[in-house]
């Protein structure tokens, strides 16, 4: 029984959805017999149950290697269910995907468009850089394929290889404006999104496309819309002027192209559109966005939200001057009834609808917002915020003050804290300035029946602040508090010793015996406060040697002015709206901002049509006989042999059903007409290919251009660095500070260099650590144009120098460096140059705990290590409190074992020696084959916990 209870405990043992216990180490065992099966209908349903358990979130990763195996099947259905589980697990088998290589760049000329997509997919999966140069082929040849979806696919993946290959731009960029002239509106979108990640500042490439796009904007997918509808509103922010009674005819072609959208189902698309108008848009055209987004406070309760910020933010900002509209100045009043609130809203959406009310409050609709908002004022959620609505009506609304005060009086005299408190608020803003005789007579008489001290105080302000117009009142109130003072609250003390001290000033024959007996109970209340305030106002009135009781009118009797109108929905006008920023109020990572209209348009003539944009593009590539060649004139002339071609015809369709579950049934039939035209064309090519050849039979050959598979085996996979044993895995904490290296003070140019560990994967080698600097210039000119290159460090390889160019006036420059510090303490020398202006130096150096990368290990492989890193391999220090992983994260780029908090580990960057760090109480222990690298950081991690 006990060797059967031990086993249940094994970390080999789960047990299965039925009850059953399974073996973890024959749980695959029959689907890895099915894989290796000679027989296809076994394959297929190994297959199909691998990717149910993928579609469950099940790990199912070991069984990469047996997979790999089938991904040469004849079986194109095998083929498809194979790639789409190496999509999945591509990432994390690299040495084992790269293998199959070949495999892939063959199936790139696959007749079937969904495998060659396939293959490009999980090509662009493989994170390895030294195979960027395969993958950059291989997205020229596909951007230029017969097939629409494979031109999609590789526009999603050049993102992918510009983010493990930046110095690629360049030729992706080429890929990307191909892209954007591409004829297909299911391409366009996904040509969008590469440009949007690879090269968002690229305006200038946007001049050719700009009318296609605009025409074509109708057409795309939803999403497709969404990130196109973006881009189109930075490119009308910086290429047009504002609009104002003339509009530019390519302006108003993107708001004509776009105005239909706002009848899409997609409430991403319509808050797209409705930015655009709103940022690009004529005053006189906005009011058709208000009907559109109306119409999305019947979705669901996230969407209501994001939609009743950015209406707050409209309606706040006042952005429609005077009566412009024919029923209100404002072009959601009348809707106003949408915005009433409903008792099963919840919370947050009940406060952006009343903040919305209180925005569109006006003459003609204030009684009806003032009876909705007494209906709140009954909620026990939205009673402060339902008073603090009535009061700001009052301030809008001049004529419905007085009925508005008069409400705010009574609900001083309620039991409910919540409400009486709100009134106070309101009521001391309302009546800091103004406050009517009748008004302050009516409050005064409360004194008796208010037992809320936050009313009582407010009663006591009133009077002490408007003491002239009361002055015959103002001594009954100060006597009857003076009557209980002992038992009062501490706020409504200080108050009363107000109203006493300007008493004192303003009536001192009457009040004088009354105030000193005030100031009397003060001055032994139990309270610090009071008897502060208490000892301050006695040597101040009545010690006649004191040099400031001269000035005692200018401090208690000067008027104070008015509070101010706080709208926190205003202060969202600087970011752009439907953005997550605006949404939230705060900048978010990756967020551009809007630029405003320039004062002079830029040349129109740019944007023209791009019928030969693409030109040089095509020449640059080298033709491949093998490879079907597609083109706009093939098309036009196959178009007329389409209906005479009975057997293309069924071939097409048989296609067709292939991509049934990929594509929409119209982009299918125009999938149809270009399988048609391609296969003509490709006859066509065939045999001139064979004239061609049997012309140069005498002639000598030249040489062969090398094709994929020739590159990939002269491609040298020796590895420039030390190779892991380990997975890596991703950075747990990256700090966000910069640190200076440079300041803006030590050069008069007023440039500064800052930098900090981005803790992100070296593209140039994984031996690196990558370091992102930040180039500002504090100065009213712009700097020359500058360089930074490596001094010689003996030892130390680094990226290489970078053109930095210009940096404008009060503006800054992000860059990335890579830098091999080889696990020690040394540091890197750099220059940084500028033309004709001298030159400053800048040394970098990389603490121990940035020396490192996380890694993936389970605790046995954790305990395992440790056994062997004994000895002089163990480092270990006494830390003062206990440490959490996240804090830890800060001083070393490690990570967790998995299943433990108080193991961690890591490899250093360049020679990929481990290090493993293990808590206990009171110390922490460092083990590591980098003796010096474990001793410095050991030291560091003591020092950073001593005395936190």
């Amino acid at each position: 029984m006990s060797s059967f209870a031990e086993g249940l405990t094994s970390p080999e043992v789960e047990i299965a959805e039925g009850g059953a216990i399974v073996d973890g180490k024959t749980r695959f065992a029959d689907l890895k017999a099915m894989l290796d099966s000679s027989k296809d209908s076994l394959k297929m349903d190994a297959m199909k149950r691998i990717i149910n358990l993928v579609a469950k979130g099940r790990d199912v990763s070991e069984l990469f290697p047996a997979v790999v195996k089938n991904v040469a099947a004849k079986n194109l259905e095998l083929k498809k269910l194979v790639y789409v589980y190496l999509v999945r697990y591509a990432e994390e088998q690299q040495d084992l995907a790269l293998l199959s290589i070949s495999t892939f760049q063959r199936a790139l000329k696959d007749p079937n468009q969904l495998i060659r997509a396939s293959a490009l997919r999980v090509l662009s999966s493989i994170r390895v850089p030294m195979i960027a140069p395969i993958m950059l082929l291989a997205i020229r040849e596909s951007v230029r394929d017969m097939s629409a979806y494979v031109r999609k696919v590789a526009a999603h993946a050049i993102p992918k290889l510009y983010a493990l290959e930046e110095n690629l731009q360049g030729e992706l960029i080429e890929c990307i404006d191909y892209l954007l002239g591409d004829k297909r509106t299911l391409v366009l979108g996904s040509a969008v999104y590469a440009f949007e990640e690879t090269c968002p500042d690229r305006i200038d490439l946007l001049h050719t496309h700009y009318r296609s796009l605009c025409k074509a904007l109708a057409d795309v997918d939803e999403w497709g819309q969404v990130v196109m509808i973006g881009l189109l509103t930075r490119y009308a922010r910086s290429q047009f002027v504002a609009p104002s009674k003339e509009v530019d005819p390519d302006l108003a072609l993107l708001l004509s192209s776009s105005r239909p959208l706002l009848q899409s189902r997609n409430c991403a698309v319509v808050m797209a559109v409705a930015q655009l108008f709103y940022h690009c848009a004529p005053v006189a055209q906005m009011s058709i966005i208000s009907k559109a987004l109306v119409r999305l406070l019947r979705g669901p309760r996230e969407v209501q939200s994001v939609v009743l910020v950015n209406i707050a933010t409209i309606c706040s900002t006042n952005p429609v001057p005077g009566r412009l509209f024919a029923i209100s100045n404002n072009m959601f009043e009348p809707f106003l009834k949408s915005f009433f609130i409903r008792a099963s809203e919840p919370t947050h959406i009940k406060l952006l609808k009343l903040q919305v009310l209180t925005s569109l409050v006006s003459e003609t609709n204030v009684q009806l917002v003032l009876r909705e908002l007494q209906t709140y004022v009954g909620m026990s959620e939205l009673a402060d915020a339902a008073v603090d609505a009535i009061g700001q009506c009052a301030l809008r609304v001049g004529t419905v003050a007085d009925s508005c005060l008069s409400g705010l009086v009574a609900l001083i005299a309620s039991p409910n804290e919540n409400i009486v408190s709100a009134a106070v608020v309101v009521l001391k803003r309302l009546l800091h300035s103004d406050a009517p005789l009748p008004l302050l007579t009516r409050v005064l008489r409360l004194i008796d029946s208010v037992k809320a001290p936050q009313a009582r105080a407010c009663v006591l302000w009133l009077i002490a602040t408007h003491v002239d117009k009361v002055h015959t009142l103002a001594p009954d109130l100060l006597r009857i508090m003076a009557k209980n003072f002992a038992h009062e609250n501490e706020m409504v003390k200080m108050q009363t010793m107000n109203l006493a001290v300007k008493l004192w000033l303003t009536n001192p024959s009457e009040c004088q015996l009354l105030v000193q007996y005030v100031m009397q109970l003060a001055r032994f209340d139990q309270s610090y406060d009071v008897r502060d305030r208490c000892r301050l106002i006695r040597n101040l009135l009545f010690n006649g040697s004191s040099k400031l009781t001269p000035f005692a009118n200018e401090i208690f009797l000067t008027e104070k002015p008015s509070p101010t109108l706080h709208n926190s929905y205003k202060e969202r006008e600087h970011f752009q709206l439907g953005t997550l920023s605006h949404y939230l109020n705060q900048r978010c990572a990756r967020y551009r901002d809007l630029q405003p209209f320039p004062e002079v348009a830029p040349d129109p003539s740019a944007r023209r049509s791009a019928n030969d944009a693409n030109a040089k593009f095509l020449e640059d590539i080298p033709a491949n006989n093998e490879q079907i060649n597609y083109s706009e004139e093939e098309e036009d002339e196959d178009e007329d042999e389409e209906e005479s071609s009975e057997e293309d015809e069924e071939q097409s369709d048989e296609g067709q059903d292939e991509q049934e579950e990929e594509t929409s049934d119209e982009e299918e039939n125009e999938e149809e007409d270009e399988d048609e035209e391609s296969e003509e064309g490709g006859e066509e090519d065939e045999g001139d290919a064979k004239d061609d050849q049997s012309k140069s039979q005498s002639v000598p050959a030249p040489a062969k251009p090398s094709g994929n598979v020739d590159l990939l085996l002269d491609l040298n996979f020796d590895p420039t660095s030390t190779i892991s044993l380990y997975n890596t895995a991703s950075a747990r904490y990256v700090e966000t500070a910069y640190r200076i290296l440079l300041n803006e003070s030590d050069w008069p140019l007023g440039i500064g260099v800052q930098m900090r560990f981005a803790r992100s994967p070296a593209t140039l080698s994984s031996s690196m650590c990558s370091i992102e600097l930040r180039i500002t210039n504090a100065s009213n000119i712009t700097t020359p144009s500058l360089q930074l290159k490596p001094k010689d460090n003996e030892g130390i390889r680094t990226s290489g120098a970078l053109q930095l160019g210009k940096v404008d006036a009060k503006s800054e420059l992000l860059e990335r460096i890579y830098i091999d510090f080889g696990d020690s303490k040394r540091s890197s020398e750099w220059l940084l140059e500028a033309d004709g202006s001298g030159c400053r130096t800048i040394v970098i150096d990389a603490p121990m705990g940035e020396q490192i990368e996380p890694i993936i290990m389970n605790e046995q492989q954790f305990d395992d290590a440790v056994a062997l890193l004994s000895g002089m391999n163990e480092h270990s220090a006494q830390i003062a409190v206990p440490i959490v992983p996240q804090q830890l994260y800060t001083v070393a780029n490690c990570a967790s074992v998995e299943g433990s908090n108080s193991k961690f580990c890591a490899q250093t960057l360049s020679k990929k020696k481990l290090v493993l760090i293990a808590i206990e109480k009171g110390r922490v222990h460092v083990h590591s084959e980098n003796l010096v690298l474990g001793s410095l950081l050991c030291d560091l991690i003591a020092k950073n916990f001593a005395g936190m």
